[in-house]
């Protein structure tokens, strides 16, 4: 039976936990739990967001996202120890923080064009707009940045679909001390259209 994992701690952590066991080795504990088979569905997958999320409201944790599988508890224990630098330097960032997101609405994509499909000129409008897009987006984030200064400890950024709509996701590692300042600078601006603000969640954007 393979053991799915929900996260990293350090092995010191005092945590209440049901049917997940901790598995220790070079002061760290990966939190798991015995599955025969990994179900896509959506109730097991907002369970395993659960379980994640009670976990890391007791200590500092590294999420690992719905899916991660080892064969055994010896494979756990050997995968702590070859990336236990990496996993002590991730808990260090992480402490004491959440992760907020931003949603920024971007226009519909373009679809790509083909040049034997239409003229050059067609085709550099095109390109033109995908790009301008972007770099509206971009010049949102950087003026957002700029606002949360100091209230923030990492970024990143993704586009993708959301509800069927084109987005781009910036996440943002925020110290709990910073949380509600942070959120009083978002409320006061206006100057973003499309925005949605969520959080704060377990750490999944930091956590690789």
């Amino acid at each position: 039976m393979s053991l799915l994992l929900y996260g990293i701690v350090e092995a010191s952590a005092a945590i209440t936990h049901g049917e997940e066991m901790l598995i220790q080795a070079d002061g760290l504990s990966a939190v798991a739990v015995h599955r025969e088979q990994i179900d896509q569905d959506l109730d097991s997958i907002l369970a395993y967001g659960k379980v994640v999320e009670r976990i890391y409201r007791q200590t500092t944790l590294i999420p690992m996202r719905y899916g991660n599988l080892l064969p055994d508890e010896a494979a756990v224990i050997q995968h702590l120890i070859l990336e236990a630098e990496r996993y002590r330097q991730r808990l260090a960032e992480l402490e004491g923080c959440e992760e907020m997101g931003i949603r920024l609405a971007m226009p519909p994509q373009p679809a790509e064009v083909q040049t034997a499909a239409c003229n050059g000129h067609e085709y550099l409008l095109a390109r033109k707009r995908k790009y301008l897009a972007l770099e509206q987006v971009e010049q949102h984030t950087a003026a957002l940045d700029i606002a949360l200064s100091g209230l923030y400890r990492k970024r990143c950024a993704e586009a993708g679909l959301f509800a069927g709509q084109t987005m781009y996701l910036l996440s943002y590692l925020v110290p709990r001390a910073k949380l509600q300042a942070f959120r009083e600078t978002l409320e006061k601006r206006d100057d973003v259209e499309g925005r949605w603000v969520s959080g704060p969640w377990p750490p999944y954007n930091f956590a690789c």
